[in-house]
């Protein structure tokens, strides 16, 4: 039997395609339904083997059916769009985020979220530059972390569950306590990002045209969409800032380095940066 009866995911773009279509290949749910703003987006989540069938608006008779809720929304989105499925229904479920912000989001759908609702936080991280349905991928979580955050309030059977269903798409689990999830999401992926826009800055227009695949791997995330990149950089301002400072640090002590011509300090940090993404390549 599957794990999952019903599965209805709001927002059926990159994540929550990718998400649907790898839980109907893997035959983890009976059903899954999609919910998203535009008809033509559901019709081609339809298409494209990502769910069963879908609405442009929260339908209370399915998602009264299911008994997982993933909200694959925007990260400003996500808690007025708990409000509103908390609102038509009554039953019993479970229900996940997959948002790259965890602190004031677990933290306000704890005090907002009725008993039946049983929520966990997660944060699959796994993506691209790319957006949409059309770019939404079965295999995008295959061999990914994918953090949970849960609290003290969380439910353990609910974790559990929230586990299975990361891991049978394939994810790695990490659990974290939100605000570390924050932290560390900063400097491994929002400072980073934030890093490559301001790459992509740099260079006059007549360099562009000399550019070649360093620069375009480098500032390849530069192009991803800016609005949720914009609610992101806002939501976990703090921890950006903190990673911000050590990156400006960092930058300074290069800049010092190459101005006085300091042939041994450049050569350790380059070795020393070297060897660190070396351990991390996959």
């Amino acid at each position: 039997m599957p794990p999952f009866r019903q599965v209805s995911i709001i927002g059926i773009g990159l994540i929550g395609g990718s998400l649907g279509m790898a839980l109907r290949r893997g035959r983890l749910a009976r059903r899954v339904i999609g919910f998203a703003q535009h008809e033509a987006t559901v019709r081609r989540a339809k298409a494209r083997g990502a769910i069963h069938d879908g609405d442009t608006e929260l339908c209370p008779d399915w998602l009264g059916q299911s008994d997982l809720v993933v909200l694959a929304v925007p990260p400003d989105k996500v808690i007025s769009a708990a409000r509103e499925v908390a609102r038509l229904t009554k039953h019993s479920f479970l229900m996940t985020d997959a948002t790259s912000v965890k602190e004031p989001i677990v933290r306000s759908l704890e005090k907002i979220l009725p008993s039946r609702i049983r929520f966990v936080g997660s944060h699959p991280i796994a993506g691209s530059e790319c957006s949409g349905i059309d770019a939404a991928d079965p295999a995008l979580f295959r061999g990914a972390p994918c953090i949970l955050t849960p609290t003290a309030r969380t439910d353990r059977q609910a974790l559990k569950q929230v586990s299975r269903l990361w891991k049978g798409v394939g994810g790695r689990i990490i659990e974290l306590d939100p605000k570390r999830h924050d932290a560390l999401a900063a400097q491994i992926s929002h400072v980073p990002h934030l890093a490559a826009v301001a790459l992509a800055l740099l260079p006059e227009e007549a360099a562009l045209s000399v550019a070649g695949s360093g620069f375009s791997d480098t500032t390849r995330i530069a192009a991803s969409d800016p609005a949720m990149w914009g609610q992101i950089c806002r939501m976990n301002r703090k921890e950006i800032c903190a990673a911000l400072e050590r990156l400006i640090a960092g930058l300074v002590r290069l800049k010092t380095a190459v101005a006085a011509g300091s042939a041994g300090t450049l050569r350790a940090t380059l070795r020393g940066a070297q060897a660190r993404r070396l351990r991390f390549k996959k």
